[in-house]
């Protein structure tokens, strides 16, 4: 699996169902404005492409002695650099080459890319192996990897999956903090950081735009992952909709209020295949290298980290509807989930999330 994938591009396209995205209810409806240099309006906000998918960033102001040229070119060249270190499309990528490292000797790497293999580890141990970098090549064996299309979608042998199954496990891999160093148990391990980079990627962006001015308002999205920071022009939170899997277009089932919080999801209502009746999620449990068979369908999370978020999103749709409601209120973490049922689409909330961001349509 990689940036580009087509599990990706689903997992934060499913709440492409979210562009109702977010409500600017301002009284411009241009939102945020400028005067250019004809002296006309000109929107303060960005588009470009990253990952395989967009971002999209939107600002209360524009720091003093930019344009948003400029900003847009630091925006760009700071993904860039998380690319460069973390994609398992680029061949050579910081962690492309770790992966095709032959080597179980501790192996340096970089700050940025060994502080998030600490996260990621951490989350790991956090969702009881739910959450888990090294899945990867049962994705690629349930063909949902990004080489893979749907004619190939056939269902693996279990000899095959037993074989996948003995080179996935967080536990595998081994981090030295001293040192900034990994060690894999074996040469097999592959590490892969789609379900929590694009987080990672927005909350650098935020801190980026951040560092310009410290009290600017943004939001910034990525493959519709979202961070957010201070208010906008008019005092209030940053309102982005929610709507659920299966409602018509328009319809919000909540609106989330944000303010230096961030918001992921991940879902499975569109990407998966049938075979002889039976239906195979994409959602893959790293537990048996195999499909989930709940009927969770679908996960929004909000936290302050979005790299955070984007993997809860990831754990919580691993571990089905019950169990994730329990680990999400044990840990305080802002949750709704959506499952599939027998009458359609039901919906529930953690207090956490009840409390501190939603407000019912």
């Amino acid at each position: 699996m990689n940036f580009n994938s087509p599990v990706l591009k689903f997992t934060l396209g499913l709440f492409a169902l979210f562009f109702a995205l977010w409500l600017f209810r301002n009284t411009d409806p241009m939102g945020p404005t400028e005067k250019g240099l004809s002296g006309t309006p000109v929107k303060l906000e960005l588009r470009g492409k990253t990952m395989g998918t967009t971002y999209h960033v939107v600002l209360s102001e524009l720091p003093a002695g930019q344009t948003l040229a400029k900003l847009q070119n630091e925006i760009d060249q700071r993904l860039q650099e998380i690319n460069q270190v973390m994609s398992t499309y680029l061949p050579d990528s910081e962690l492309s080459r770790f992966n095709q490292s032959e080597s179980t000797s501790w192996e340096p790497v970089s700050s940025e890319l060994f502080a998030l293999v600490e996260r990621a580890q951490q989350l790991s141990k956090i969702t009881k192996g739910a959450f888990d970098i090294t899945v990867g090549p049962a994705v690629n064996l349930w063909h949902f990897g990004p080489q893979k299309t749907t004619q190939d979608r056939t269902v693996p042998y279990d000899d095959q999956i037993e074989q996948v199954q003995q080179v996935i496990g967080y536990t595998h891999l081994h981090l030295d903090s001293e040192t900034s160093a990994l060690k894999k148990d074996f040469a097999e391990l592959y590490l892969d950081l789609s379900a929590i980079a694009k987080g990672y990627a927005v909350d650098e962006i935020v801190t980026l735009i951040q560092k310009h001015k410290a009290k600017i308002g943004c939001m910034v999205e990525i493959g519709g992952e979202i961070g957010t920071a201070g208010k906008r022009p008019d005092g209030s939170s940053w309102r982005i909709g929610i709507q659920a899997p299966d409602a018509a277009p328009g319809t919000l089932t909540s609106t989330l209020e944000l303010t230096n919080l961030s918001m992921a999801t991940s879902g499975d209502y569109f990407n998966f295949f049938v075979v002889k009746g039976k239906r195979y999620s994409h959602t893959i449990d790293p537990h048996t290298a195999r499909p989930v068979t709940h009927n969770l369908t679908s996960s929004v999370v909000v936290t302050k980290s979005c790299a955070d978020a984007d993997a809860w999103a990831t754990a919580l749709l691993v571990l089905g509807p019950n169990q994730a409601y329990d680990i999400a209120r044990q840990h305080d973490v802002a949750v709704m989930l959506f499952e599939r049922t027998d009458s359609g689409i039901t919906s529930r909330q953690t207090e956490a999330f009840k409390q501190s961001v939603a407000k019912e349509q």
